[in-house]
């Protein structure tokens, strides 16, 4: 039976059904859990909540008389698909969501680490949360987790790839049922670094090669963790495994290659990546999202060149070295997006309706901003790389021929 009561009345053996609060303003990231100890029930009566409802078929029932409660909670909408789901309050600001995600993710980790049973099913909340926020405002929600202090950087990097994994789903067309569970795989793609010795995890150093060792055990530990637990899907299970796998078969934890590596670990590699690389740390300097961009594209069997090319699509930044056409017709290279990745410093050198070349100018994307990325071997064929040496210097070129092309490309 499930009845009301007030939180000053709990007591250890009770069995929680429901908060009475929002999902985020509570203390713990489980919806429904035994009450272990005192400790669990100080955490409620700090957090400002009065009532809870308990579960008396799987816990100890109130010492006093209580009306059974048909409890619905506020934050509850209808049930569509088979799942709750609940929308964002207009009011929270992204960084009080970030930060109460954050605390959410910690509490699971944390769980993992004192060997308490956890429920993947209950990181579907979060999930729903993060998607919302991905389809309100994407960029705002991926460049809200880059700043990560080391205490905090599993947390927050566990949110991050689950919101560019979201946005890459929604992207490439997987239903609302699939992005949710890519979004779960992202979000506990990273559970087995629980296991993981905290002077490993946070140095800031680079690893030896024992403590690499270690720390690569984390994909088969959090594999075991979730598929012990015997909830978690195919999909969570694959990502949180094959997250470091590569094309080439150069990965861990199986060294699989091509076709053996699902498209979802696939997705996870780039944005695990992606995120890891263009995080601001307090001991390393960040790339900017076109060098990361440009850098990945160069590592030859690393990633799905075709996956690759979809997520820098997605995102709507260029790597450092692309050819792109400006709105003035004209095409450059560009040079860098460190201070804004969306309007970066480009080269132009190439008018494209009397199809010549110009004297290589530098200009701001932010005034004459960018159409889109065009094909180097569409325009200039076996020139590109002798183009490239000479507008890096600042050189005027001008081959003695060019492929057949339209200006209307």
């Amino acid at each position: 039976m499930i009845v009301r009561i007030a939180v000053q009345d709990l007591r250890p053996g009770m069995y929680i059904d429901s908060i009475e609060c929002s999902w985020l303003e509570s203390p713990f990231w489980r919806r429904r859990f035994a009450l272990r100890d005192a400790e669990d029930i100080a955490r409620l009566k700090q957090s400002a909540i009065a009532f809870v409802a308990i579960d008396t078929d799987r816990g100890l029932a109130p010492v006093s008389p209580v009306v059974p409660a048909a409890v619905s909670m506020a934050i509850d909408l209808p049930i569509a698909h088979g799942r709750r789901s609940r929308a964002v309050p207009a009011t929270e600001s992204l960084e009080t969501m970030l930060e109460r995600s954050k605390q959410q993710v910690h509490a699971l980790f944390q769980d993992v680490r004192l060997g308490r049973n956890v429920t993947v099913a209950a990181v579907s909340p979060l999930v729903d949360d993060i998607t919302l926020r991905v389809r309100r405002d994407a960029v705002a929600m991926v460049a809200g987790t880059r700043q990560k202090p080391a205490d905090d950087y599993t947390y927050l990097h566990s949110i991050a790839v689950c919101a560019l994994l979201i946005q890459l789903a929604i992207h490439l067309g997987f239903d609302d049922e699939q992005v949710r569970a890519i979004g779960a795989a992202g979000l506990l793609h990273d559970i087995g670094k629980a296991t993981t010795p905290d002077e490993i995890l946070l140095k800031p150093g680079v690893l030896d090669a024992g403590e690499l060792a270690v720390m690569r055990r984390h994909a088969a530990s959090g594999h075991a963790i979730l598929r012990d637990l015997g909830e978690a899907d195919g999909i969570t299970l694959d990502v949180c495994l094959h997250h470091h796998e590569r094309l080439d078969g150069q990965g861990y934890p199986e060294g699989l290659a091509a076709d053996a590596i699902s498209i979802h670990a696939r997705m996870a590699a780039i944005c695990d990546v992606y995120d890891a690389v263009t995080s601001i740390r307090p001991y390393k300097r960040p790339w900017s999202p076109n060098e990361a961009l440009a850098r990945m594209g160069s590592w030859e069997g690393h990633f799905d060149p075709v996956l690759l090319d979809s997520f820098i699509t997605m995102l709507g930044i260029h790597p450092v070295g692309a050819l792109v056409r400006t709105r003035s017709n004209r095409l450059g290279i560009v040079l860098d997006g460190s201070v804004d990745p969306f309007h970066p410093r480009v080269r132009t050198f190439f008018d494209v309706p009397p199809a010549a070349f110009l004297a290589p100018e530098d200009v701001d994307t932010a005034h004459d901003p960018v159409l889109r990325r065009e094909r180097e071997g569409y325009w200039f064929g076996d020139n590109w790389p002798a183009i490239v040496a000479s507008i890096g210097e600042n050189r005027r070129f001008d081959p003695p021929s060019l492929p057949h092309r339209s200006s209307g490309a």
